[in-house]
């Protein structure tokens, strides 16, 4: 009764730690193979997938209509899977967008860099000095690709419920030692509260997909903020006609809400009037 996200460093062991977690809990194990299946099933290109696979986005697809796209999708992607309860997530930064659903817990598995190389290299059948090259890189991209997205640093522990530095012979322990610590943290109640939080979380961002996917309005950063069945858009439209029009569509959609808007528009930022 209680949803799992995982953050690692490549070649951290954090992959099998998290397929041994699964085992002994019975829980779904939710890799980024199953995200991104996910995310082309709603509609995706699968071959633009690759531009945004845990790395920092180039400039130009920083301002483009698919990486807002693939953006709202993957938080879809995840709030769905978390609905089922009893699951694992390993990485595309489902520890930061479950962050306040109250049964979850995240881990951030680390390990020394030259344990990382030594590993690193078997797997890959390389040299040990091309593969801290390539680690380095791969870091320097996992790093952007959260501050990029998330607006957060991958490295701060303070984003995690334990941050935890592995070691090549203690992978079954560590699982071990976790998987007791989150028995010890399930509960009915909490589950519910997540549960609640979710569903929550998930209409919101249907919300989204609805306005800006479904309905092609073009705001920008468009999200929302509050709780329960009072709402507040956020974001930069080009006009105030396009944020009346939002408004409406949610009332026809979902008329037992209340959805304010605090979205700044680019007509009134121009002639110094607030929205």
């Amino acid at each position: 009764m209680a949803i799992i996200s995982i953050s690692r460093e490549i070649a951290s062991s954090g992959n099998e730690i998290a397929e041994r977690i699964a085992h002994k809990l019975g829980y779904q194990l939710i890799t980024g193979t199953d995200i991104e299946a996910k995310i082309v099933h709603y509609g995706f290109p699968a071959e633009k997938l690759p531009l945004f696979n845990e790395k920092r986005p180039l400039f130009w697809h920083s301002f483009t209509k698919e990486r807002e796209l693939y953006f709202n999708y993957l938080k879809l992607a995840i709030l769905t899977f978390a609905e089922k309860d009893n699951c694992i997530f390993i990485g595309k930064g489902a520890w930061k967008i479950l962050a306040d659903v109250p049964n979850h817990i995240s881990f951030n598995f680390t390990a020394p860099m030259e344990q990382r190389v030594t590993k690193y290299s078997k797997e890959r059948n390389i040299n040990v000095h091309h593969a801290g090259i390539s680690l380095i890189k791969r870091d320097v991209k996992r790093k952007g690709y959260y501050k990029d997205y998330f607006k957060t640093d991958i490295d701060d522990p303070n984003n995690f419920s334990m941050t935890i530095t592995t070691n090549d012979k203690n992978e079954h322990t560590v699982a071990d030692l976790l998987s007791g610590m989150v028995n010890n943290f399930e509960s009915e109640e909490l589950s519910l509260k997540g549960m609640k939080k979710i569903h929550e979380l998930l209409t919101q961002q249907k919300i989204i997909n609805m306005l800006i996917i479904d309905n092609k309005l073009p705001i920008t950063d468009l999200n929302i903020k509050g709780e329960k069945k009072d709402l507040i858009l956020t974001g930069l439209a080009q006009s105030s006609a396009q944020v009346d029009r939002a408004l409406a569509i949610i009332k026809m959609e979902y008329p037992d809400l209340n959805v304010t808007s605090e979205i700044r528009c680019v007509q009134d930022l121009r002639t110094g009037v607030r929205k």
